[in-house]
């Protein structure tokens, strides 16, 4: 008997800890529509990015916040933007967070949400996960990105709120990977920023390293060409010739292609300042090697083939205009 009404009291408890769990996620979800709504209605001007604290770590998200507060506008080149808060996201990766995530963005029409999810201490233990408009994308059509940062707290350090800012700011505004999409001056004040973001040695990986370096070489080369501010050359030298000594020719083709275009780029503007022909023949060399690498590409190979058949149709246009003028009936 005592066994028996043990068991209904459990029975009764286990089921009312479940509906408890129900209507809490059911407030939860409504406060978070009610505050992508709210955001939407605001219509504050620039970009509106959505963010929620990773599960059991609401320090984490406080420090993203701030890092995106503080350093954003810098790579944004002052671009505004709002950052709303969310409730935490549950989920990371699986497919029924990302349905959520793209909901909520249609519904508070942001350009970027971001939620993170913490798998321990690692260089990989906090993934900063977002969908991003940026290029004019649609919520449905968002790119999907994951940024792996350290896990430990100790190393939430300046230059790493620098650091993820930056990597941030890049998927709200692809062009940053273009120095051509921007004024020479803009990207010289860029090229001072990640000089002085890399100087700081964040603690990111080097996959993430290896992606502002090459942002940094290719704004320096553009300021060096343009402006004649040889302020970053050297380091884009030094970087550049690192770069292509640890690249694999075989896995890397178009990083190395990028690099030798860059390294010899950057040749012939320390040519221009101070004439050496060593480094001029240096410059040749990574040129003509980046230039043998484009011409093996397959889509330099198809884009060559089309404009091959392109000329051909226009040719027989031609021929066929000239025998209806000589010979026509």
């Amino acid at each position: 008997m005592l066994f028996g009404a043990a068991m209904v009291v459990l029975t009764g408890l286990a089921l009312l800890i479940w509906l408890l769990r129900l209507v809490i996620r059911a407030v939860g979800s409504l406060a978070n529509e009610g505050k992508a709504r709210g955001a939407r209605r605001r219509n504050a001007p620039g970009f509106r990015i959505l963010i929620s604290s990773p599960p059991k770590d609401r320090a984490a998200g406080k420090w993203l916040e701030s890092a995106l507060s503080q350093y954003l506008p810098i790579f944004s080149f002052g671009a505004p933007f709002s950052l709303v808060p969310m409730g935490t996201m549950k989920g990371g990766l699986e497919s029924r967070a990302i349905v959520r995530a793209r909901k909520r963005m249609a519904t508070a029409d942001a350009d970027m949400f971001l939620w993170a999810s913490r798998t321990g201490n690692g260089e990989r233990g906090l993934e900063l996960h977002g969908l991003s408009r940026g290029g004019g994308l649609t919520a449905s059509e968002a790119r999907l990105f994951t940024l792996a940062l350290p896990g430990s707290r100790k190393v939430r350090t300046d230059d790493l709120a620098r650091a993820v800012a930056y990597l941030v700011t890049k998927q709200l505004q692809p062009a940053l990977s273009d120095p051509q999409a921007f004024r020479a001056e803009k990207i010289r004040l860029l090229a001072n920023d990640l000089d002085s973001l890399l100087a700081g040695d964040p603690a990111i990986s080097q996959a993430l390293r290896a992606e502002i370096e090459a942002d940094f070489c290719a704004s320096g080369v553009r300021v060096a060409e343009e402006l004649g501010d040889v302020s970053a050359l050297d380091k884009v030298i030094v970087m550049r010739r690192k770069h292509l000594e640890a690249a694999s020719e075989a896995a890397d083709t178009g990083r190395v292609l990028q690099a030798r275009l860059e390294l010899g780029r950057a040749l012939i503007v320390r040519a221009e300042k101070q004439f050496d022909q060593n480094v001029v023949r240096e410059a040749i060399t990574q040129l003509s090697q980046a230039v043998e690498g484009l011409r093996a590409d397959p889509m330099i190979l198809r884009a060559q083939s089309a404009s091959d058949a392109l000329f051909k149709a226009q040719s027989m246009i031609e021929s066929r205009k000239r025998f209806s003028l000589n010979f026509g009936s």
